[in-house]
Protein backbone atom coordinates (compact mmCIF):
# COMPACT_ATOMS: atom_id res chain seq x y z
CA UNK A 1 0.00 0.00 0.00
CA UNK A 2 1.47 3.61 -0.98
CA UNK A 3 1.60 6.37 1.54
CA UNK A 4 -0.97 8.89 1.87
CA UNK A 5 -0.09 11.72 0.16
CA UNK A 6 2.08 14.05 2.47
CA UNK A 7 3.44 11.35 4.77
CA UNK A 8 6.34 9.66 4.62
CA UNK A 9 7.05 6.07 3.02
CA UNK A 10 6.86 3.32 6.00
CA UNK A 11 10.92 2.85 5.42
CA UNK A 12 11.52 6.31 5.86
CA UNK A 13 9.19 6.45 8.87
CA UNK A 14 10.24 3.25 10.37
CA UNK A 15 14.21 4.41 9.63
CA UNK A 16 16.69 3.94 12.48
CA UNK A 17 18.31 6.89 14.11
CA UNK A 18 21.97 6.86 13.64
CA UNK A 19 24.43 6.21 15.89
CA UNK A 20 25.31 9.45 17.34
CA UNK A 21 29.17 9.49 17.19
CA UNK A 22 28.97 9.21 13.67
CA UNK A 23 27.27 11.96 13.12
CA UNK A 24 28.88 15.79 12.08
CA UNK A 25 27.42 17.18 14.67
CA UNK A 26 27.84 21.32 14.11
CA UNK A 27 24.69 23.23 12.13
CA UNK A 28 26.28 24.05 8.87
CA UNK A 29 25.53 25.75 5.22
CA UNK A 30 27.29 25.29 2.09
CA UNK A 31 27.80 28.04 -0.80
CA UNK A 32 25.43 26.65 -3.02
CA UNK A 33 22.97 27.17 0.37
CA UNK A 34 23.78 30.33 1.18
CA UNK A 35 23.59 31.46 -2.74
CA UNK A 36 20.05 30.31 -2.61
CA UNK A 37 19.15 33.72 -0.77
CA UNK A 38 20.43 35.44 -3.74
CA UNK A 39 17.72 34.31 -5.49
CA UNK A 40 14.98 35.37 -3.21
CA UNK A 41 13.53 38.72 -3.43
CA UNK A 42 13.62 39.89 0.31
CA UNK A 43 16.04 41.48 3.09
CA UNK A 44 17.73 39.37 5.73
CA UNK A 45 16.65 40.90 8.82
CA UNK A 46 17.50 40.60 12.41
CA UNK A 47 15.30 40.98 15.89
CA UNK A 48 16.59 40.09 19.39
CA UNK A 49 14.46 38.08 21.57
CA UNK A 50 16.51 37.78 24.61
CA UNK A 51 19.76 36.46 24.23
CA UNK A 52 18.66 34.39 21.14
CA UNK A 53 19.31 36.58 17.55
CA UNK A 54 16.41 35.51 15.31
CA UNK A 55 16.52 36.07 11.42
CA UNK A 56 13.83 37.01 9.18
CA UNK A 57 13.02 37.22 4.70
CA UNK A 58 11.15 40.60 4.95
CA UNK A 59 9.34 40.69 1.52
CA UNK A 60 8.47 44.31 1.81
CA UNK A 61 5.70 46.00 0.50
CA UNK A 62 2.97 48.46 1.89
CA UNK A 63 1.00 46.13 2.29
CA UNK A 64 -0.93 43.75 5.84
CA UNK A 65 2.43 42.43 7.74
CA UNK A 66 1.62 38.48 6.94
CA UNK A 67 4.20 36.89 9.73
CA UNK A 68 4.71 33.01 8.48
CA UNK A 69 5.85 30.77 11.09
CA UNK A 70 7.45 27.98 9.31
CA UNK A 71 7.48 24.07 10.43
CA UNK A 72 9.87 21.74 12.84
CA UNK A 73 12.44 21.29 9.69
CA UNK A 74 11.62 24.00 7.38
CA UNK A 75 14.17 27.18 7.74
CA UNK A 76 12.55 30.45 6.51
CA UNK A 77 13.76 30.19 2.61
CA UNK A 78 11.58 26.91 2.41
CA UNK A 79 8.67 29.08 2.22
CA UNK A 80 10.02 31.86 -0.34
CA UNK A 81 7.28 29.85 -3.10
CA UNK A 82 4.85 30.61 -0.50
CA UNK A 83 5.23 33.53 0.70
CA UNK A 84 6.14 34.87 -3.14
CA UNK A 85 2.73 34.36 -4.33
CA UNK A 86 1.09 36.78 -1.59
CA UNK A 87 3.54 39.58 -2.29
CA UNK A 88 0.63 41.31 -3.97
CA UNK A 89 -1.97 40.89 -1.18
CA UNK A 90 0.23 41.12 2.16
CA UNK A 91 4.15 42.02 3.25
CA UNK A 92 5.19 38.87 3.89
CA UNK A 93 8.14 38.28 6.72
CA UNK A 94 9.04 34.45 7.68
CA UNK A 95 10.95 33.66 10.21
CA UNK A 96 13.98 31.13 10.92
CA UNK A 97 12.71 29.42 14.10
CA UNK A 98 15.37 29.76 17.00
CA UNK A 99 17.69 26.75 15.89
CA UNK A 100 16.98 26.44 12.13
CA UNK A 101 18.52 28.59 9.46
CA UNK A 102 20.37 31.59 10.38
CA UNK A 103 18.64 31.84 13.57
CA UNK A 104 20.71 30.84 17.25
CA UNK A 105 20.08 27.62 18.86
CA UNK A 106 18.83 27.82 22.45
CA UNK A 107 17.84 25.46 25.10
CA UNK A 108 14.22 26.58 25.71
CA UNK A 109 12.00 25.21 22.65
CA UNK A 110 8.78 25.33 24.57
CA UNK A 111 5.33 26.68 22.68
CA UNK A 112 5.69 29.86 25.53
CA UNK A 113 9.46 30.62 24.58
CA UNK A 114 8.50 30.08 20.59
CA UNK A 115 5.91 32.25 20.98
CA UNK A 116 8.04 35.23 22.70
CA UNK A 117 10.13 34.86 19.49
CA UNK A 118 7.33 35.60 17.40
CA UNK A 119 6.59 38.86 19.81
CA UNK A 120 9.44 40.10 19.81
CA UNK A 121 9.85 40.09 15.79
CA UNK A 122 6.33 41.78 15.62
CA UNK A 123 7.39 44.40 18.30
CA UNK A 124 10.93 45.03 16.30
CA UNK A 125 10.27 44.97 13.25
CA UNK A 126 7.13 47.33 13.85
CA UNK A 127 4.35 44.84 12.37
CA UNK A 128 1.57 46.99 12.63
CA UNK A 129 -1.76 44.31 13.54
CA UNK A 130 0.30 41.38 11.63
CA UNK A 131 -1.60 38.37 10.67
CA UNK A 132 -0.02 35.19 11.70
CA UNK A 133 0.09 31.77 9.18
CA UNK A 134 1.83 29.25 10.27
CA UNK A 135 2.48 25.59 9.52
CA UNK A 136 2.67 22.35 11.35
CA UNK A 137 4.97 23.24 14.35
CA UNK A 138 4.58 27.42 13.25
CA UNK A 139 0.79 26.73 13.24
CA UNK A 140 1.20 25.66 16.86
CA UNK A 141 3.26 28.83 17.61
CA UNK A 142 0.52 31.69 16.01
CA UNK A 143 -1.99 29.66 18.06
CA UNK A 144 0.08 30.10 21.48
CA UNK A 145 1.03 34.05 20.63
CA UNK A 146 -2.84 34.57 19.70
CA UNK A 147 -3.99 33.40 23.35
CA UNK A 148 -1.07 34.75 25.00
CA UNK A 149 -2.13 38.43 23.69
CA UNK A 150 0.67 40.19 24.46
CA UNK A 151 0.74 41.61 21.01
CA UNK A 152 -1.91 42.93 18.55
CA UNK A 153 -2.94 40.40 15.73
CA UNK A 154 -5.15 41.02 12.79
CA UNK A 155 -6.04 37.35 12.90
CA UNK A 156 -4.37 33.54 12.43
CA UNK A 157 -4.37 31.08 9.64
CA UNK A 158 -3.90 27.92 11.16
CA UNK A 159 -2.23 25.09 8.81
CA UNK A 160 -2.27 21.56 9.74
CA UNK A 161 -0.99 21.73 13.34
CA UNK A 162 -0.04 18.68 15.40
CA UNK A 163 -2.75 17.79 17.35
CA UNK A 164 -0.70 15.24 18.99
CA UNK A 165 -0.53 15.75 23.16
CA UNK A 166 -0.58 14.07 26.68
CA UNK A 167 -3.54 11.21 26.40
CA UNK A 168 -3.60 11.64 22.22
CA UNK A 169 -2.32 9.43 20.02
CA UNK A 170 1.85 9.91 19.21
CA UNK A 171 2.80 12.41 16.52
CA UNK A 172 2.71 10.37 13.14
CA UNK A 173 6.55 10.90 12.02
CA UNK A 174 8.82 9.60 14.59
CA UNK A 175 11.56 11.47 16.36
CA UNK A 176 14.11 8.90 14.18
CA UNK A 177 12.59 9.56 10.89
CA UNK A 178 13.65 13.32 11.32
CA UNK A 179 17.11 12.89 12.96
CA UNK A 180 17.43 9.97 10.11
CA UNK A 181 16.73 13.09 7.28
CA UNK A 182 19.00 15.61 9.32
CA UNK A 183 22.11 12.90 9.42
CA UNK A 184 22.13 12.51 5.47
CA UNK A 185 21.89 16.59 5.40
CA UNK A 186 24.58 16.98 7.06
CA UNK A 187 26.61 14.23 5.64
CA UNK A 188 25.92 15.75 2.04
CA UNK A 189 21.98 14.78 0.14
CA UNK A 190 20.81 15.55 -3.25
CA UNK A 191 17.23 16.28 -3.97
CA UNK A 192 17.24 12.61 -5.24
CA UNK A 193 17.56 11.19 -1.77
CA UNK A 194 14.90 13.77 -0.19
CA UNK A 195 12.55 12.32 -2.69
CA UNK A 196 12.76 9.14 -0.97
CA UNK A 197 11.14 10.87 1.79
CA UNK A 198 9.12 13.28 0.38
CA UNK A 199 8.61 12.21 -3.23
CA UNK A 200 5.58 13.73 -4.51
CA UNK A 201 7.46 17.25 -3.82
CA UNK A 202 8.50 19.57 -6.73
CA UNK A 203 12.32 19.06 -7.47
CA UNK A 204 13.14 22.53 -6.60
CA UNK A 205 11.87 21.98 -3.04
CA UNK A 206 13.63 19.24 -2.84
CA UNK A 207 16.57 20.92 -4.06
CA UNK A 208 16.07 24.10 -1.21
CA UNK A 209 15.44 21.11 1.33
CA UNK A 210 18.88 18.67 0.73
CA UNK A 211 20.55 22.22 0.72
CA UNK A 212 18.98 23.75 4.01
CA UNK A 213 17.59 20.85 6.36
CA UNK A 214 21.58 20.74 8.09
CA UNK A 215 21.16 24.30 8.95
CA UNK A 216 18.65 23.21 11.53
CA UNK A 217 19.84 22.18 14.88
CA UNK A 218 19.08 18.59 16.66
CA UNK A 219 18.19 19.96 19.71
CA UNK A 220 15.63 22.26 18.55
CA UNK A 221 13.95 19.38 16.25
CA UNK A 222 13.93 17.36 19.53
CA UNK A 223 12.50 19.77 21.30
CA UNK A 224 10.07 20.68 19.21
CA UNK A 225 8.96 17.02 18.52
CA UNK A 226 9.24 16.65 22.30
CA UNK A 227 6.46 19.16 22.95
CA UNK A 228 4.46 18.01 19.88
CA UNK A 229 3.34 14.90 22.64
CA UNK A 230 3.81 17.23 25.87
CA UNK A 231 2.43 20.05 24.63
CA UNK A 232 -2.05 19.73 24.14
CA UNK A 233 -2.70 21.79 20.90
CA UNK A 234 -6.54 21.65 22.36
CA UNK A 235 -5.46 23.88 25.53
CA UNK A 236 -5.02 27.11 23.19
CA UNK A 237 -6.50 25.75 20.31
CA UNK A 238 -10.58 26.88 22.03
CA UNK A 239 -9.32 30.00 23.36
CA UNK A 240 -7.79 31.31 19.74
CA UNK A 241 -9.59 34.33 18.93
CA UNK A 242 -11.18 35.43 15.60
CA UNK A 243 -10.80 36.26 12.76
CA UNK A 244 -9.07 32.32 12.80
CA UNK A 245 -9.03 29.50 9.92
CA UNK A 246 -7.69 26.22 10.52
CA UNK A 247 -6.72 25.05 6.91
CA UNK A 248 -5.29 20.84 6.72
CA UNK A 249 -4.56 18.28 4.25
CA UNK A 250 -7.35 15.76 3.15
CA UNK A 251 -5.25 13.25 3.46
CA UNK A 252 -3.01 14.37 6.02
CA UNK A 253 -1.94 12.02 8.96
CA UNK A 254 -1.51 14.69 11.41
CA UNK A 255 -5.04 16.38 11.31
CA UNK A 256 -7.39 13.73 10.58
CA UNK A 257 -11.18 13.94 9.78
CA UNK A 258 -11.65 13.47 13.66
CA UNK A 259 -9.26 15.67 14.38
CA UNK A 260 -11.10 18.59 12.43
CA UNK A 261 -14.31 17.83 13.68
CA UNK A 262 -13.11 18.46 17.04
CA UNK A 263 -11.13 21.52 15.93
CA UNK A 264 -14.53 23.03 14.75
CA UNK A 265 -16.86 21.84 17.72
CA UNK A 266 -14.00 23.24 20.31
CA UNK A 267 -13.82 26.95 18.58
CA UNK A 268 -17.03 27.31 17.14
CA UNK A 269 -15.72 31.01 16.29
CA UNK A 270 -13.28 29.43 13.61
CA UNK A 271 -13.32 28.61 10.35
CA UNK A 272 -12.19 25.45 8.79
CA UNK A 273 -10.82 24.59 5.14
CA UNK A 274 -10.27 21.60 3.48
CA UNK A 275 -7.21 21.23 0.90
CA UNK A 276 -7.93 18.49 -1.61
CA UNK A 277 -5.06 15.91 -2.38
CA UNK A 278 -2.72 17.47 0.69
CA UNK A 279 -1.02 15.31 3.19
CA UNK A 280 0.47 17.53 6.29
CA UNK A 281 2.60 19.20 3.93
CA UNK A 282 -0.28 20.70 2.18
CA UNK A 283 1.83 23.47 0.22
CA UNK A 284 3.97 21.33 -1.31
CA UNK A 285 1.89 18.36 -1.73
CA UNK A 286 -1.27 20.02 -3.67
CA UNK A 287 0.71 23.49 -3.96
CA UNK A 288 -2.56 25.11 -6.53
CA UNK A 289 -4.93 24.66 -4.95
CA UNK A 290 -3.80 24.88 -1.58
CA UNK A 291 -2.21 28.47 -2.44
CA UNK A 292 -5.58 29.49 -4.12
CA UNK A 293 -7.50 28.55 -0.50
CA UNK A 294 -4.75 30.12 1.05
CA UNK A 295 -5.43 33.08 -0.35
CA UNK A 296 -8.88 32.91 0.01
CA UNK A 297 -8.90 32.40 3.82
CA UNK A 298 -6.04 35.38 3.62
CA UNK A 299 -7.96 37.86 2.05
CA UNK A 300 -11.59 37.04 4.05
CA UNK A 301 -8.80 37.73 7.25
CA UNK A 302 -7.88 40.61 6.08
CA UNK A 303 -11.20 42.03 4.97
CA UNK A 304 -13.93 40.65 6.84
CA UNK A 305 -16.43 42.66 4.88
CA UNK A 306 -19.81 40.69 4.59
CA UNK A 307 -19.44 40.80 1.27
CA UNK A 308 -16.11 38.24 1.85
CA UNK A 309 -18.30 35.57 4.20
CA UNK A 310 -17.30 32.55 2.66
CA UNK A 311 -19.84 29.85 0.82
CA UNK A 312 -20.53 26.86 2.77
CA UNK A 313 -18.41 24.61 0.17
CA UNK A 314 -15.80 25.11 -2.55
CA UNK A 315 -15.16 23.14 -5.84
CA UNK A 316 -11.54 22.60 -4.52
CA UNK A 317 -12.21 22.67 -0.90
CA UNK A 318 -14.85 22.88 1.76
CA UNK A 319 -14.86 25.87 4.48
CA UNK A 320 -17.34 26.36 7.29
CA UNK A 321 -17.67 29.94 9.06
CA UNK A 322 -18.39 31.37 12.13
CA UNK A 323 -21.24 33.86 13.02
CA UNK A 324 -20.85 37.19 10.80
CA UNK A 325 -18.71 39.35 11.77
CA UNK A 326 -19.66 42.38 14.04
CA UNK A 327 -18.32 45.89 14.26
CA UNK A 328 -18.34 47.93 17.57
CA UNK A 329 -20.98 50.46 18.12
CA UNK A 330 -18.33 52.95 17.13
CA UNK A 331 -17.51 55.23 14.44
CA UNK A 332 -14.25 56.23 12.75
CA UNK A 333 -13.36 60.01 12.60
CA UNK A 334 -14.68 61.90 9.61
CA UNK A 335 -11.43 63.09 9.10
CA UNK A 336 -10.27 59.35 8.14
CA UNK A 337 -13.55 58.15 6.39
CA UNK A 338 -13.42 61.09 4.12
CA UNK A 339 -9.35 60.73 2.73
CA UNK A 340 -8.91 60.00 -0.62
CA UNK A 341 -5.83 57.39 0.34
CA UNK A 342 -8.65 55.63 2.70
CA UNK A 343 -11.59 55.38 0.67
CA UNK A 344 -8.59 54.15 -2.18
CA UNK A 345 -7.43 51.80 -0.17
CA UNK A 346 -11.14 50.37 1.11
CA UNK A 347 -11.78 49.94 -2.47
CA UNK A 348 -8.36 48.17 -3.54
CA UNK A 349 -8.81 45.31 -0.76
CA UNK A 350 -12.42 44.98 -1.75
CA UNK A 351 -11.59 44.73 -5.61
CA UNK A 352 -8.88 41.70 -4.51
CA UNK A 353 -11.75 40.24 -2.67
CA UNK A 354 -14.06 40.49 -5.51
CA UNK A 355 -11.27 39.37 -8.15
CA UNK A 356 -10.39 36.25 -6.19
CA UNK A 357 -14.12 35.59 -6.03
CA UNK A 358 -15.52 36.31 -9.32
CA UNK A 359 -12.41 35.84 -11.68
CA UNK A 360 -9.96 33.84 -10.31
CA UNK A 361 -8.17 32.98 -7.67
CA UNK A 362 -4.83 32.02 -8.86
CA UNK A 363 -4.09 34.72 -11.43
CA UNK A 364 -3.65 37.65 -9.65
CA UNK A 365 -4.60 41.32 -11.11
CA UNK A 366 -0.98 42.04 -12.13
CA UNK A 367 -0.76 38.83 -13.83
CA UNK A 368 -3.73 39.22 -16.05
CA UNK A 369 -2.61 42.74 -16.73
CA UNK A 370 0.61 41.33 -18.21
CA UNK A 371 -1.01 37.99 -20.25
CA UNK A 372 -3.20 41.09 -21.16
CA UNK A 373 -1.06 43.48 -22.63
CA UNK A 374 1.26 40.76 -23.84
CA UNK A 375 -1.64 39.09 -26.32
CA UNK A 376 -2.42 42.79 -27.71
CA UNK A 377 1.92 42.86 -28.11
CA UNK A 378 3.54 40.16 -28.88
CA UNK A 379 6.86 40.35 -29.39
CA UNK A 380 7.32 43.38 -27.06
CA UNK A 381 9.82 43.19 -24.51
CA UNK A 382 9.35 42.85 -20.88
CA UNK A 383 10.53 46.42 -19.86
CA UNK A 384 7.70 48.09 -22.02
CA UNK A 385 5.01 45.24 -20.97
CA UNK A 386 6.17 46.61 -17.40
CA UNK A 387 5.31 49.75 -18.00
CA UNK A 388 2.27 49.88 -19.68
CA UNK A 389 1.11 47.31 -17.01
CA UNK A 390 2.43 49.71 -14.46
CA UNK A 391 4.62 47.30 -12.53
CA UNK A 392 8.55 48.48 -11.48
CA UNK A 393 10.96 45.86 -12.81
CA UNK A 394 11.64 44.07 -10.05
CA UNK A 395 7.91 43.39 -9.84
CA UNK A 396 7.58 42.64 -13.42
CA UNK A 397 10.48 39.84 -13.15
CA UNK A 398 8.78 38.21 -10.15
CA UNK A 399 5.20 38.04 -12.58
CA UNK A 400 6.84 37.41 -15.60
CA UNK A 401 8.55 34.22 -14.16
CA UNK A 402 5.23 32.85 -12.08
CA UNK A 403 3.74 33.40 -15.60
CA UNK A 404 6.53 31.65 -17.28
CA UNK A 405 6.52 29.10 -14.63
CA UNK A 406 2.48 28.39 -15.05
CA UNK A 407 3.12 27.77 -19.05
CA UNK A 408 1.36 30.94 -19.53
CA UNK A 409 3.88 32.99 -21.05
CA UNK A 410 7.55 32.46 -23.22
CA UNK A 411 10.17 34.29 -22.84
CA UNK A 412 12.52 34.78 -24.99
CA UNK A 413 16.28 36.60 -25.71
CA UNK A 414 16.00 39.42 -28.23
CA UNK A 415 18.16 38.48 -31.53
CA UNK A 416 19.49 42.10 -31.12
CA UNK A 417 20.23 42.05 -27.85
CA UNK A 418 20.07 38.53 -25.65
CA UNK A 419 19.66 40.57 -22.38
CA UNK A 420 16.36 41.76 -23.40
CA UNK A 421 13.42 39.49 -23.15
CA UNK A 422 10.55 39.07 -25.88
CA UNK A 423 7.51 38.30 -24.35
CA UNK A 424 4.61 35.98 -25.99
CA UNK A 425 1.81 34.38 -24.97
CA UNK A 426 1.39 30.23 -24.79
CA UNK A 427 -1.59 28.51 -25.96
CA UNK A 428 -2.55 27.94 -23.00
CA UNK A 429 -1.56 31.61 -22.12
CA UNK A 430 -3.96 33.13 -24.48
CA UNK A 431 -7.13 30.73 -23.52
CA UNK A 432 -6.26 31.50 -20.26
CA UNK A 433 -6.84 35.38 -21.06
CA UNK A 434 -10.51 34.74 -23.12
CA UNK A 435 -11.80 33.26 -20.06
CA UNK A 436 -10.71 35.59 -17.39
CA UNK A 437 -10.96 38.50 -19.44
CA UNK A 438 -14.76 37.47 -20.01
CA UNK A 439 -15.51 37.53 -15.87
CA UNK A 440 -13.41 40.20 -15.33
CA UNK A 441 -15.53 42.44 -17.79
CA UNK A 442 -18.69 41.07 -15.63
CA UNK A 443 -16.76 42.10 -12.68
CA UNK A 444 -16.23 45.51 -14.31
CA UNK A 445 -20.15 45.61 -14.70
CA UNK A 446 -20.78 45.35 -11.45
CA UNK A 447 -17.93 47.63 -9.59
CA UNK A 448 -19.86 50.24 -11.40
CA UNK A 449 -23.21 49.39 -11.30
CA UNK A 450 -24.07 51.91 -8.53
CA UNK A 451 -23.04 54.61 -10.79
CA UNK A 452 -25.79 55.56 -13.36
CA UNK A 453 -24.70 54.17 -16.60
CA UNK A 454 -24.36 57.57 -18.54
CA UNK A 455 -21.95 58.85 -15.57
CA UNK A 456 -19.77 55.62 -15.74
CA UNK A 457 -17.43 56.80 -18.51
CA UNK A 458 -16.91 60.65 -16.51
CA UNK A 459 -16.37 58.45 -13.71
CA UNK A 460 -13.36 56.54 -15.18
CA UNK A 461 -11.77 59.77 -16.42
CA UNK A 462 -12.06 60.97 -13.04
CA UNK A 463 -10.39 57.60 -11.52
CA UNK A 464 -7.49 58.05 -14.72
CA UNK A 465 -7.16 61.42 -13.67
CA UNK A 466 -6.18 60.79 -10.13
CA UNK A 467 -4.40 58.30 -10.86
CA UNK A 468 -1.65 59.74 -13.12
CA UNK A 469 -1.75 62.67 -10.71
CA UNK A 470 -0.67 60.60 -7.52
CA UNK A 471 1.83 58.25 -9.84
CA UNK A 472 3.52 61.69 -10.06
CA UNK A 473 3.13 62.57 -6.64
CA UNK A 474 5.08 59.32 -5.56
CA UNK A 475 7.73 60.03 -7.88
CA UNK A 476 8.40 63.36 -6.68
CA UNK A 477 11.14 64.97 -4.24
Amino acid sequence: MSAPSGAMPASARQAERPTRSLWPQQRSLTQPALAELAEVPAHSRWVRSGAVRLHVLDYGGRGIPLLILPGITSPAVTMDFVARELTDVVRPVVLDIRGRGLSDDAEDHSLEALAADAEAVIEQLELADPVLLGHSMGARIAAATAVRGRVPLGGTLLVDPPMSGPGRGPYPTTLAAFTRQLFQARRGTDADEVAGFWPTWPHRELELRARWLASCSLEAIEGAHRGFESEDFFDWWPRVPAPTTLLYGADSPVVTATGAAEAAARNPGARTVRIPDAGHMVFWDNPRSALQLLREALTRTIDPTPGNSPDSSHDSGAMTSSSPHHTPDIAAPQELTHAPGYLARRMYQAYLAAWLRNVDATLTGPQFAVLQITGENPGSDQRSIAALAALDSSTMADVARRLENRGLLARTPSPADARRKLLHLTEEGRATVHDANRRARKLDEELLRPIPPEQRAQVLEHLSALADHWEQLSQEG
